[in-house]
C-alpha cells in the first residue's frame, strides 16, 4: 500500500507541475484503517453502520487533497440540496397537483451500492464536461482510484478488504456517490415516469409522484442499476418525515413545514458542568434557534417548538435567560430573512420615499 502511494504522489506532482507536492502528501506513522460501528438506533431492529476510519493512512492526505481539486468544479444540476432549509426554499411555493402524493425515496446502503468503476467514470465524464486539462483529469483519476482500492482495514486482530463498493470513513466517498447519483438522475428523468419534483440529500429524496404511478415509478428506479435499490415512504395523513422537516399537504394544494425529530430523541445534548468550551456547549440551542427561525411554521407549531427548546436547556442544566439571548440573537439576525409569516417585521418605506418631491 505504501509502495501503490508513493508511485501515485510522484506521479501526480508531475502532472500537477508541484515538485513539493509529492511530499506535502505524505502522511508520516502510518497504520491500517480500522473498523468501528455506529448503531442506528431509530432502526427497529436496531441496525449497526460499519465506518473505516482512514486516519493515518498511506492515502489520507492525497484523498484530502481530492476532495479539495474536485470541488471546485462541482456544479449542482438543480436536483440536489445541502440542507433542510435549502428544501424549504426551493419548495415552499410548490403547487402539490390533485392526483399527487408526497413520498420520501432512500436508496438502501448507499456508499456500499455504488461500484467504484462505475463512481470513477462518473468523475471523469464530470471533469471532462468542466473541461479540466488532461494532466489534471489523469492526475485525479490516479489518486482516486488508489485511495478506493485501498480499502483494507482491520477489526478485532484481523485484516479485511472491502471488495466492492465505496468505503464508509472515506472523504472521497461522499463526493464519488455524488456524482455517481448525479448521473443516474440525468439518464432516469429521461423517462416519462420519473417524478415532476426530485429533491435529493445524499440518499434521501423528496419527490410528488402520482398515486397510481408510484409502483411503476419505483421499478424504474430500480431497474436502471444492478446494485442501487431504492425504498419508498408514502404520506400519512397528508404528512411525512423528511431529514428534519415535517411536511404537510395541506387542502388547497400548498405545502407546510414544521420541525421534525425522531422517537428516538430524547433532548440530551452537552450539559452546563461538562469540561467542554462554552460556544460548544451552546451549539446545540444556537442550531435549533437557527432551525425555528428559518423555518417558515405555524404559530402554534413555531411556540411549541420554542418552549421544547427551553425545556431542553432545563434538563441540560442551562439557565433560561442565556437561551432567551440565543433566540433574541436569532431572532434578529433572520428578521429580513425566510421566517414565519407572523414573525416578519415589515419594512418600512425610506423617509426620502414618504415625502413629495419637490421641483
Amino acid at each position: 500500500m505504501v509502495e501503490e502511494a508513493n508511485i501515485v504522489r510522484q506521479k501526480i506532482a508531475r502532472l500537477m507541475g508541484d515538485e513539493k507536492l509529492e511530499k506535502r502528501l505524505l502522511v508520516p506513522n502510518l497504520r491500517v484503517a480500522s473498523l468501528y460501528w455506529l448503531p442506528k438506533i431509530h432502526k427497529n431492529p436496531i441496525a449497526m453502520r460499519p465506518i473505516s476510519s482512514n486516519i493515518c493512512t498511506p492515502t489520507e492526505k492525497m484523498t484530502a487533497w481530492l476532495v479539495s481539486e474536485i470541488k471546485k468544479f462541482l456544479i449542482n444540476h438543480g436536483k440536489t440540496v445541502k440542507n433542510a432549509l435549502e428544501l424549504v426554499e426551493q419548495i415552499r411555493d410548490l403547487q402539490v397537483r390533485r392526483n399527487e402524493i408526497l413520498v420520501s425515496f432512500d436508496v438502501a446502503a448507499l456508499f456500499p451500492s455504488v461500484p467504484v468503476t462505475d463512481a470513477l467514470r462518473s468523475l471523469r465524464h464530470h471533469l471532462e464536461r468542466q473541461r479540466v486539462p488532461i494532466n489534471q483529469i489523469e492526475a485525479y483519476l490516479s489518486v482516486a482510484e488508489v485511495c478506493m482500492k485501498q480499502n483494507v482495514f482491520q477489526f478485532r486482530g484481523k485484516f479485511y478488504k472491502q471488495v466492492f463498493g465505496l468505503s464508509m470513513g472515506s472523504k472521497l466517498s461522499p463526493l464519488l456517490a455524488e456524482l455517481f447519483m448525479n448521473d443516474f438522475e440525468v439518464e432516469s428523468q429521461k423517462d416519462k415516469l420519473f417524478p415532476r419534483v426530485w429533491k435529493r440529500y445524499v440518499d434521501d429524496v423528496f419527490a410528488l409522484v402520482k398515486e397510481r404511478y408510484l409502483p411503476q415509478t419505483l421499478n424504474l428506479l430500480n431497474s436502471k442499476h444492478a446494485s442501487i435499490n431504492f425504498t419508498v415512504e408514502k404520506e400519512k395523513d397528508k404528512k411525512l418525515p423528511f431529514l428534519d422537516l415535517l411536511i404537510t399537504k395541506k387542502e388547497d394544494g400548498t405545502l407546510k413545514f414544521g420541525i421534525y425529530r425522531k422517537p428516538t430523541s430524547t433532548d440530551r445534548y452537552i450539559t452546563v458542568d461538562s469540561n467542554h468550551f462554552g460556544a460548544q456547549k451552546q451549539s446545540a440551542f444556537h442550531a435549533m434557534a437557527h432551525r425555528l427561525f428559518n423555518i417558515p411554521s405555524e404559530k402554534d407549531e413555531f411556540e411549541a417548538e420554542k418552549d421544547r427548546i427551553y425545556k431542553a436547556a432545563e434538563e441540560n442544566g442551562f439557565n433560561r435567560i442565556l437561551v432567551q439571548k440565543i433566540l433574541r440573537k436569532h431572532e434578529r439576525k433572520n428578521t429580513d430573512k425566510m421566517q414565519p409569516h407572523f414573525n416578519r417585521k415589515k419594512k418600512s418605506p425610506p423617509e426620502s420615499a414618504c415625502r413629495s418631491t419637490q421641483f
